[in-house]
Protein backbone atom coordinates (compact mmCIF):
# COMPACT_ATOMS: atom_id res chain seq x y z
CA UNK A 1 0.00 0.00 0.00
CA UNK A 2 1.04 3.62 -0.82
CA UNK A 3 1.93 6.51 1.25
CA UNK A 4 -0.20 9.23 -0.60
CA UNK A 5 -2.52 10.33 1.89
CA UNK A 6 -5.43 13.28 1.54
CA UNK A 7 -7.94 14.83 2.76
CA UNK A 8 -5.95 16.01 6.17
CA UNK A 9 -3.77 18.23 7.78
CA UNK A 10 0.31 18.09 7.81
CA UNK A 11 0.34 17.46 11.81
CA UNK A 12 -1.58 14.03 11.87
CA UNK A 13 0.19 13.22 9.08
CA UNK A 14 3.40 13.43 11.00
CA UNK A 15 2.02 11.81 14.02
CA UNK A 16 2.07 8.62 12.03
CA UNK A 17 -1.40 7.66 12.91
CA UNK A 18 -2.55 6.77 9.35
CA UNK A 19 0.97 5.11 8.80
CA UNK A 20 0.20 3.05 11.66
CA UNK A 21 -3.40 2.07 10.59
CA UNK A 22 -2.34 1.18 6.94
CA UNK A 23 0.90 -0.59 7.67
CA UNK A 24 -1.79 -3.16 9.98
CA UNK A 25 -4.51 -3.41 8.26
CA UNK A 26 -2.29 -5.08 4.82
CA UNK A 27 -4.50 -8.85 5.74
CA UNK A 28 -7.17 -7.64 4.48
CA UNK A 29 -5.35 -6.85 1.05
CA UNK A 30 -5.70 -10.71 0.59
CA UNK A 31 -10.01 -10.13 0.07
CA UNK A 32 -12.48 -8.08 -2.12
CA UNK A 33 -12.55 -4.92 -1.01
CA UNK A 34 -13.85 -1.38 -1.41
CA UNK A 35 -12.29 1.22 0.07
CA UNK A 36 -13.26 4.92 0.05
CA UNK A 37 -13.78 8.61 1.84
CA UNK A 38 -17.14 8.42 0.17
CA UNK A 39 -19.69 9.45 2.60
CA UNK A 40 -21.61 6.97 4.34
CA UNK A 41 -23.59 5.28 7.73
CA UNK A 42 -23.78 2.41 9.95
CA UNK A 43 -26.31 0.21 8.65
CA UNK A 44 -25.43 1.12 4.59
CA UNK A 45 -24.76 -1.01 1.74
CA UNK A 46 -21.86 -1.16 -0.28
CA UNK A 47 -21.85 -3.13 -3.56
CA UNK A 48 -18.79 -4.77 -4.07
CA UNK A 49 -17.84 -6.72 -7.10
CA UNK A 50 -16.47 -10.52 -7.12
CA UNK A 51 -16.04 -12.81 -9.69
CA UNK A 52 -16.56 -16.08 -9.43
CA UNK A 53 -15.84 -19.16 -11.44
CA UNK A 54 -19.14 -21.88 -11.70
CA UNK A 55 -18.38 -25.43 -12.17
CA UNK A 56 -19.89 -25.70 -16.07
CA UNK A 57 -18.70 -28.59 -18.27
CA UNK A 58 -17.73 -27.57 -21.44
CA UNK A 59 -20.59 -28.32 -23.69
CA UNK A 60 -20.39 -29.96 -27.60
CA UNK A 61 -21.00 -27.55 -30.73
CA UNK A 62 -23.23 -29.71 -33.38
CA UNK A 63 -23.30 -28.63 -36.38
CA UNK A 64 -25.55 -25.26 -37.70
CA UNK A 65 -27.26 -25.36 -33.62
CA UNK A 66 -26.51 -22.25 -31.52
CA UNK A 67 -23.89 -21.74 -29.07
CA UNK A 68 -24.89 -21.89 -25.29
CA UNK A 69 -23.85 -19.20 -23.47
CA UNK A 70 -22.90 -20.12 -20.32
CA UNK A 71 -23.53 -18.19 -17.32
CA UNK A 72 -19.98 -16.66 -16.10
CA UNK A 73 -21.07 -15.77 -12.38
CA UNK A 74 -19.53 -12.27 -11.90
CA UNK A 75 -21.60 -10.95 -9.93
CA UNK A 76 -21.77 -8.58 -6.59
CA UNK A 77 -22.27 -8.89 -2.64
CA UNK A 78 -23.66 -6.43 -0.74
CA UNK A 79 -21.57 -5.41 2.63
CA UNK A 80 -23.86 -3.87 5.27
CA UNK A 81 -21.63 -1.09 7.03
CA UNK A 82 -21.13 -1.78 10.80
CA UNK A 83 -21.26 0.63 13.67
CA UNK A 84 -17.60 2.22 13.70
CA UNK A 85 -14.94 1.45 15.60
CA UNK A 86 -13.33 4.37 17.23
CA UNK A 87 -10.09 5.37 19.74
CA UNK A 88 -9.80 8.70 21.05
CA UNK A 89 -7.05 10.37 23.29
CA UNK A 90 -7.16 14.17 25.09
CA UNK A 91 -4.85 16.49 26.66
CA UNK A 92 -5.51 19.44 29.60
CA UNK A 93 -3.75 22.62 29.85
CA UNK A 94 -2.26 21.12 32.74
CA UNK A 95 -0.57 18.24 31.27
CA UNK A 96 0.83 20.63 27.77
CA UNK A 97 2.19 23.28 30.64
CA UNK A 98 4.33 20.40 32.49
CA UNK A 99 5.70 18.92 29.52
CA UNK A 100 7.05 20.35 26.65
CA UNK A 101 7.21 16.81 25.24
CA UNK A 102 3.51 16.16 25.64
CA UNK A 103 1.32 16.47 22.42
CA UNK A 104 -1.72 15.08 21.07
CA UNK A 105 0.71 14.03 17.94
CA UNK A 106 2.99 11.90 20.15
CA UNK A 107 -0.01 9.46 20.53
CA UNK A 108 -0.99 9.21 17.27
CA UNK A 109 1.44 5.87 16.22
CA UNK A 110 -0.08 4.24 19.07
CA UNK A 111 -3.66 4.80 18.08
CA UNK A 112 -3.63 4.03 14.89
CA UNK A 113 -1.96 0.67 16.16
CA UNK A 114 -4.77 -0.01 18.13
CA UNK A 115 -7.95 0.99 15.68
CA UNK A 116 -6.66 -1.44 12.56
CA UNK A 117 -6.33 -3.82 15.27
CA UNK A 118 -9.79 -3.99 16.15
CA UNK A 119 -10.71 -3.83 12.94
CA UNK A 120 -8.90 -6.59 11.47
CA UNK A 121 -9.43 -8.62 13.92
CA UNK A 122 -12.92 -7.83 13.77
CA UNK A 123 -12.69 -9.09 9.87
CA UNK A 124 -10.54 -11.84 10.64
CA UNK A 125 -13.14 -13.43 13.55
CA UNK A 126 -15.11 -14.82 10.47
CA UNK A 127 -12.08 -17.41 9.93
CA UNK A 128 -13.05 -20.37 11.47
CA UNK A 129 -13.69 -24.08 11.14
CA UNK A 130 -17.57 -23.47 10.65
CA UNK A 131 -16.95 -21.19 7.57
CA UNK A 132 -14.31 -22.35 6.13
CA UNK A 133 -13.76 -26.03 6.85
CA UNK A 134 -10.73 -27.59 8.25
CA UNK A 135 -7.64 -26.50 9.24
CA UNK A 136 -5.55 -27.08 5.60
CA UNK A 137 -2.27 -27.63 8.31
CA UNK A 138 -2.19 -28.32 11.87
CA UNK A 139 1.27 -27.78 13.56
CA UNK A 140 3.69 -25.62 15.27
CA UNK A 141 5.74 -22.86 14.02
CA UNK A 142 8.79 -24.72 13.82
CA UNK A 143 7.17 -27.31 11.82
CA UNK A 144 5.61 -24.64 8.53
CA UNK A 145 8.21 -24.82 5.79
CA UNK A 146 8.22 -24.08 2.22
CA UNK A 147 6.56 -27.94 1.68
CA UNK A 148 3.70 -26.84 3.68
CA UNK A 149 2.42 -24.61 1.20
CA UNK A 150 2.72 -26.04 -1.21
CA UNK A 151 0.63 -27.93 0.37
CA UNK A 152 -1.71 -25.33 0.98
CA UNK A 153 -1.37 -24.73 -2.92
CA UNK A 154 -2.65 -27.93 -3.59
CA UNK A 155 -5.55 -27.96 -1.76
CA UNK A 156 -6.81 -25.24 -3.22
CA UNK A 157 -6.45 -26.37 -6.65
CA UNK A 158 -8.15 -29.32 -5.69
CA UNK A 159 -11.05 -26.86 -4.93
CA UNK A 160 -10.57 -25.63 -8.38
CA UNK A 161 -9.86 -22.26 -6.47
CA UNK A 162 -8.63 -19.85 -8.95
CA UNK A 163 -4.73 -19.41 -9.21
CA UNK A 164 -4.60 -15.66 -9.94
CA UNK A 165 -5.26 -13.44 -6.29
CA UNK A 166 -4.14 -16.04 -4.01
CA UNK A 167 -2.51 -14.79 -0.81
CA UNK A 168 -1.02 -16.46 2.35
CA UNK A 169 -1.10 -14.47 5.45
CA UNK A 170 0.76 -15.68 8.31
CA UNK A 171 1.86 -14.90 12.20
CA UNK A 172 4.93 -13.75 12.90
CA UNK A 173 6.94 -16.85 13.98
CA UNK A 174 5.82 -19.04 11.08
CA UNK A 175 6.61 -16.05 8.39
CA UNK A 176 9.80 -16.08 10.67
CA UNK A 177 10.43 -20.61 10.08
CA UNK A 178 9.73 -20.21 6.26
CA UNK A 179 12.01 -17.61 6.01
CA UNK A 180 14.77 -20.03 7.62
CA UNK A 181 13.74 -22.59 5.04
CA UNK A 182 16.84 -23.38 2.96
CA UNK A 183 14.46 -23.84 -0.09
CA UNK A 184 14.12 -20.12 0.16
CA UNK A 185 17.22 -18.48 1.23
CA UNK A 186 18.79 -20.49 -2.23
CA UNK A 187 16.01 -19.90 -4.92
CA UNK A 188 17.55 -17.18 -6.89
CA UNK A 189 14.54 -15.40 -7.26
CA UNK A 190 13.59 -15.28 -3.50
CA UNK A 191 16.68 -15.89 -1.95
CA UNK A 192 18.09 -12.20 -1.69
CA UNK A 193 14.80 -10.80 -0.59
CA UNK A 194 14.54 -13.03 2.45
CA UNK A 195 18.01 -13.31 3.43
CA UNK A 196 18.30 -8.99 3.11
CA UNK A 197 15.20 -7.75 3.82
CA UNK A 198 13.70 -10.57 5.34
CA UNK A 199 10.87 -10.86 2.75
CA UNK A 200 9.14 -13.67 1.58
CA UNK A 201 7.57 -12.03 -1.30
CA UNK A 202 5.57 -14.64 -3.12
CA UNK A 203 5.60 -18.60 -2.66
CA UNK A 204 3.78 -21.43 -4.24
CA UNK A 205 1.44 -18.66 -6.55
CA UNK A 206 0.80 -17.01 -3.17
CA UNK A 207 1.49 -12.83 -2.38
CA UNK A 208 2.76 -13.37 1.02
CA UNK A 209 1.85 -11.43 4.13
CA UNK A 210 3.35 -11.35 7.57
CA UNK A 211 0.74 -9.97 10.76
CA UNK A 212 1.10 -9.90 14.67
CA UNK A 213 -3.07 -9.59 14.99
CA UNK A 214 -4.16 -12.71 13.60
CA UNK A 215 -7.33 -13.62 16.30
CA UNK A 216 -7.03 -17.22 17.51
CA UNK A 217 -10.78 -17.55 17.18
CA UNK A 218 -11.08 -20.06 20.21
CA UNK A 219 -9.52 -22.40 17.24
CA UNK A 220 -5.72 -21.83 17.54
CA UNK A 221 -5.78 -19.93 14.53
CA UNK A 222 -2.23 -18.44 13.34
CA UNK A 223 -2.36 -17.55 9.74
CA UNK A 224 -4.51 -18.52 6.49
CA UNK A 225 -3.91 -19.04 2.96
CA UNK A 226 -7.15 -17.23 0.84
CA UNK A 227 -8.50 -16.04 -2.11
CA UNK A 228 -10.19 -12.74 -2.86
CA UNK A 229 -13.75 -14.11 -3.14
CA UNK A 230 -13.25 -15.90 0.82
CA UNK A 231 -14.59 -12.45 2.35
CA UNK A 232 -15.64 -9.14 1.33
CA UNK A 233 -14.67 -5.94 2.75
CA UNK A 234 -15.93 -2.17 2.38
CA UNK A 235 -14.72 0.80 4.20
CA UNK A 236 -16.33 4.41 4.46
CA UNK A 237 -16.43 7.86 5.90
CA UNK A 238 -18.91 9.11 8.81
CA UNK A 239 -19.64 12.11 8.64
CA UNK A 240 -21.00 14.53 11.17
CA UNK A 241 -24.00 16.14 11.18
CA UNK A 242 -24.26 19.77 10.04
CA UNK A 243 -23.64 22.29 13.22
CA UNK A 244 -20.79 20.64 14.76
CA UNK A 245 -18.43 22.73 16.38
CA UNK A 246 -15.66 20.09 15.41
CA UNK A 247 -11.74 22.06 14.69
CA UNK A 248 -11.87 19.75 12.45
CA UNK A 249 -13.83 16.69 11.11
CA UNK A 250 -12.80 15.33 7.80
CA UNK A 251 -11.57 11.68 6.47
CA UNK A 252 -7.89 10.70 6.37
CA UNK A 253 -7.60 8.74 2.87
CA UNK A 254 -4.87 6.65 1.55
CA UNK A 255 -5.40 7.15 -2.37
CA UNK A 256 -4.21 4.18 -4.13
CA UNK A 257 -6.06 1.41 -1.45
CA UNK A 258 -8.73 4.26 -0.36
CA UNK A 259 -8.11 2.72 3.32
CA UNK A 260 -10.20 5.69 5.49
CA UNK A 261 -10.59 6.80 8.76
CA UNK A 262 -12.78 9.64 9.95
CA UNK A 263 -10.83 12.72 12.34
CA UNK A 264 -12.87 14.56 14.46
CA UNK A 265 -10.76 17.10 16.53
CA UNK A 266 -11.65 19.92 19.15
CA UNK A 267 -11.07 22.08 22.26
CA UNK A 268 -13.40 21.55 25.39
CA UNK A 269 -13.36 24.96 26.22
CA UNK A 270 -15.28 24.23 29.73
CA UNK A 271 -12.41 21.45 30.78
CA UNK A 272 -9.71 23.04 29.06
CA UNK A 273 -8.81 19.79 27.72
CA UNK A 274 -7.87 18.80 23.32
CA UNK A 275 -9.88 15.81 22.02
CA UNK A 276 -9.01 13.54 19.13
CA UNK A 277 -11.01 10.86 18.10
CA UNK A 278 -10.25 8.61 14.82
CA UNK A 279 -12.60 6.36 13.86
CA UNK A 280 -13.82 3.51 11.30
CA UNK A 281 -16.65 2.37 9.41
CA UNK A 282 -16.47 -0.76 7.94
CA UNK A 283 -18.21 -3.98 6.81
CA UNK A 284 -17.56 -7.92 5.97
CA UNK A 285 -19.55 -10.92 4.48
CA UNK A 286 -18.45 -14.01 4.17
CA UNK A 287 -18.06 -15.80 0.32
CA UNK A 288 -16.60 -18.89 -1.18
CA UNK A 289 -16.23 -21.60 1.59
CA UNK A 290 -13.90 -22.73 -0.06
CA UNK A 291 -11.78 -19.47 -0.18
CA UNK A 292 -9.47 -20.03 2.51
CA UNK A 293 -7.60 -22.89 3.81
CA UNK A 294 -6.92 -22.20 7.78
CA UNK A 295 -3.31 -22.24 9.46
CA UNK A 296 -3.22 -23.52 13.04
CA UNK A 297 -0.94 -24.34 15.63
CA UNK A 298 -3.13 -27.50 17.53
Amino acid sequence: MANSITGVNDDIISSGAFQAFVKKMTPLSAFSRDFSSDVARPGDRVSIFRETYPDVAAADKTTQADYTIQDCDSDSVEVVLAQPKYVSWALDDTEVANSSAVSMDRYGSGKGNHIATAVVQDILDVVTNANFGAAGFVGAATTFDVDDVFDLKDAMDDDDVPESGRSLVLSNAYATNLLKDNTLQTNQNAGDGALREGSIGRVAGFDVFTSNIIPGNSENLVGFAATSDAIAVAMRYLQPQEGNTYSRAEPITEQDSGLTLGLRDWYDNDSGTRKRVIECVFGKLTGNATGIQRITSA
